[in-house]
């Protein structure tokens, strides 16, 4: 019988999607890079595209596996907070390490820019970010969009595989049979054998995708810089507008794939509104989205009525919403 898998990896297929499936290439890679850090050659990081029988129940296999790993390993991102699947696996994992008496089984890799996680209030208002918070992550955020065989993207496979590798020694229970020991832990070793194992198969890459261009509408923008900068790496890129006129001159001149704009701007504490109605009134149809101070289910729909795509003050939500209209 074949064993079950040392880490569970809780990621969004959204995100692998639009990275060319790099999270996928990632997560091979650095399944190599522990085994061979660690010597443990049996070491395995279950990801559900393949890691699941025909046939089987797909929900209770990832329950029994959530409860029968040592690692939960969640790549972090604005679409995991929204994901009700990844929020899950990593509640049920919480509960898990509880029961452990740990508190160091979740190794979270942080892949895109999460405003939640960057955000006083977003912490305050969300436990599994403020729980997530407290751990130390390793961020991947700069290589998202490198190749996996970067010489960048191996040197931080076998830093992050080195940390794992010290983990599982750090769980590793004398009573189990392994072959993990002081003497097989030897990541010094590693370097040269992960860059050849990873050129044994042949892994995907980010794909290249077209830039997307943003018009952001906010008197103070300085207060949507983490949204913006998570947005980015989706391949977006953003123009800042201060005011209505500044806003109706620039899309006057250069198409957008989409408008953010917050709501009220002095003198006119209803200016995402005047801007959208005359946008609206000149034909122009572009994707519209408000960031403003309400999530109430009225103003959501008070904002459809005037013919935008949705409003929130949410930051995942927005992203989420945005990336869909875009894509």
């Amino acid at each position: 019988m074949a064993r079950d898998p040392e880490a569970f990896l809780s990621y969004t297929r959204v995100d692998d999607e639009f990275f060319g499936g790099a999270i996928t290439s990632l997560r091979k890679t650095l399944e190599l890079g522990v085994q061979v850090a660690a010597g443990e050659t049996s070491f395995k990081i279950f990801q559900d595209v393949d890691g699941i029988e025909l046939g089987e129940n797909w929900q209770k296999r990832v329950d029994e596996l959530i409860s029968a790993t040592t690692f939960l390993i969640p790549v972090l991102t604005p679409c995991f907070f929204r994901s009700n699947a990844c929020r899950s696996e990593l509640e049920k994992f919480i509960t898990h390490e509880q029961s452990l008496k740990r508190d160091d089984l979740i190794l979270p890799i942080y892949f895109v820019t999460a405003p939640i996680l960057e955000k006083r209030d977003g912490l305050d208002n969300d436990r599994l970010a403020s729980e997530i918070n407290k751990r130390q992550r390793y961020d991947w955020r700069s290589r998202a969009n490198l190749p996996i065989n970067d010489p960048q993207v191996r040197g931080a496979v076998l830093e992050l595989s080195q940390k794992i590798a010290e983990a599982l020694f750090r769980t590793h229970s004398p009573a189990a049979p392994s072959i993990l020991t002081k003497d097989t832990f030897a990541p010094e070793l590693a370097i040269k054998q992960v860059a050849e194992m990873a050129n044994i198969e042949e892994l995907q890459q980010p794909r290249k995708t077209l830039r997307k261009r943003i018009l952001w509408v906010d008197d103070r923008p300085n207060n949507n810089i983490f949204e913006r900068g998570a947005m980015e790496a989706y391949n977006i890129d953003f123009e800042l507008a201060l005011s209505t006129g500044e806003a109706l001159a620039k899309i006057g001149r250069t198409k957008f794939d989409a408008i953010i704009s917050d709501m009220g701007r002095p003198p006119d504490p209803r200016a995402g509104y005047t801007l959208l109605q005359a946008l609206r009134a000149s034909g122009n149809l572009t994707p519209y989205f408000i960031y403003a101070g309400s999530n109430d289910e009225q103003h959501r729909q008070e904002a459809l009525s005037h013919g935008a795509q949705g409003s929130t003050n949410i930051a995942e939500v927005l992203i989420a919403d945005v990336l869909k209209s875009i894509a």
